[in-house]
């Protein structure tokens, strides 16, 4: 804890008698995971996108001569890639870095915003980006991999496709299908990525924030995606603690639960949407 949100409020409001005060709800726009998806993961797909094309004419005009050469020519397709897509990642690793720093930036002010309305305290020389460096260093490292095996994964089912269509003499039609088609899983998997990473990155700063400011409890907000965890549905709307000594207590007539398992906590699961909301304790 690094000041004690309570406290100050208690400071800026001397008369205030209520017990628990809940933090407007942050939910992330899709349109941040929009931004990912476009400076970090699309540029990969236009590229294999675009290599894919010059694999299939490749694959063609070897099925067509058949001569021993043909391997090796193919091969030589898809290390021209490989070379192109090492060059990207430079750039890419950018683009990440810069998209988490614009999304810090947003979810602070939102968080500052919350507090602001629901305290009357305005943290904007309390909290900064440099005390969550270390969430947006594992986000960033972790997009940085994550980048690389979208591209792995995209060489692995072309190659696939490529070298087994040769021993088969397969036509090219049905290899040039299956060329596109692995192209476009792994942009129906980038998308999905960019999504789920959104909501990692948003829910990791939420609790930093929440630590940092003293608060042990928190409400948990269903993402009422379609098709829900029945166990995350049925948290909704319930308080928590973070840690053991905080469960058992009412706060405004609730009891707090005990802590939610490491790992399955809201966001953290792959493409849970589900969100914490803080909530300020007086004593």
């Amino acid at each position: 804890m690094r000041y004690s949100l309570a406290t100050l409020t208690r400071r800026a409001n001397p008369g205030m008698r209520r017990r628990a005060i809940v933090l407007r709800d942050i939910v992330a726009p899709a349109t941040l995971a929009t931004d990912l998806f476009r400076a970090a993961y699309a540029p990969i797909i236009q590229a294999w996108t675009r290599h894919a094309e010059t694999i299939i004419a490749e694959y063609e005009r070897s099925l067509s001569q058949l001569t021993t050469d043909s391997p090796s020519d193919l091969q030589a397709r898809l290390a021209a890639a490989e070379t192109e897509m090492e060059r990207l990642y430079i750039l890419l690793d950018a683009a990440v870095q810069d998209w988490a720093v614009r999304t810090e930036k947003w979810q602070r002010g939102k968080f500052r915003g919350a507090v602001l309305s629901a305290t009357g305290v305005d943290l904007n020389t309390l909290i900064g980006p440099e005390d969550v460096r270390g969430t947006l260093d594992q986000i960033i490292a972790w997009n940085t991999s994550l980048i690389r095996d979208v591209s792995d994964q995209a060489r692995q089912r072309i190659g696939n496709a490529v070298f087994s269509g040769l021993t088969e003499r397969r036509p090219a039609r049905e290899v040039a299908k299956e060329i596109r088609e692995a192209v476009a899983m792994s942009r129906r998997r980038a998308t999905g990525i960019a999504s789920d990473q959104l909501s990692k990155l948003t829910s990791s700063l939420a609790a930093e924030r929440r630590r940092e400011a003293g608060l042990s409890i928190y409400k948990y907000r269903h993402s009422g995606k379609k098709h829900p965890r029945e166990d995350h549905r049925a948290r909704d709307g319930k308080l928590y603690g973070e840690t053991p000594a905080d469960a058992g207590q009412s706060v405004d007539g609730q009891t707090v639960n005990a802590p939610i398992a490491a790992g399955q906590r809201a966001g953290q699961l792959p493409w849970c949407g589900c969100r914490e909301q803080g909530v300020v304790v007086f004593d």
